[in-house]
């Protein structure tokens, strides 16, 4: 689809600008607009596509981020689209197989615990469990008091799972 779409934009503009008599006209913005979701879409394909392959090699074989590959995961954590952060997030838990980059990948976890989108401070308790960082556990402990609902959910898991003890609050009883 996305293909065809691009295919499409790219021969509406070469009849457009192939005409002598409309080389100085300008592409409708509508061109533009699809022209640059294809781009982006493009993009984010690209992006899952590493991300899986990626993710792949190091379940089967687990080992240290290549500098390219960790200088990439701190670029999507500090992307502005949540996305990104979130997979960049998800990726640094893989971090608890490189002992040189652990440390920072839980300070960069620990940073997205502010971050103001609740599915990126969701992303980051995880992921900062995934690398068993329980010298954290007080800033999670902090998020059972998150106004959303699956922060608290999330914070109140790893806690537990962690060993901590975690009250429920009369919201969560049903009282």
């Amino acid at each position: 689809m996305r293909l065809t779409i691009a295919w499409a934009v790219s021969v509406f503009a070469v009849l457009l600008l192939g005409c002598s008599h409309r080389q100085n006209a300008p592409l409708p913005r509508s061109a533009y607009i699809e022209a640059t979701e294809v781009d982006a879409a493009t993009e984010e394909d690209a992006i899952l596509d590493w991300v899986e392959s990626l993710e792949t090699e190091l379940r089967q074989n687990p080992r240290p981020f290549t500098e390219e590959e960790w200088a990439r995961i701190k670029q999507l954590c500090e992307d502005s689209d949540p996305r990104q952060k979130i997979t960049g997030l998800y990726l640094l838990g893989f971090a608890y197989y490189d002992p040189q980059r652990l440390s920072e990948a839980i300070q960069i976890a620990k940073s997205l615990l502010n971050d103001p989108e609740p599915n990126v401070r969701c992303s980051a308790i995880l992921t900062l469990h995934d690398l068993d960082a329980r010298e954290v556990a007080s800033e999670i402990q902090q998020l059972l008091n998150d106004p959303d609902e699956h922060v608290r959910e999330d914070a109140r898991f790893v806690l537990q799972d962690w060993g901590y003890p975690v009250s429920q609050t009369s919201s969560e009883t049903g009282s």
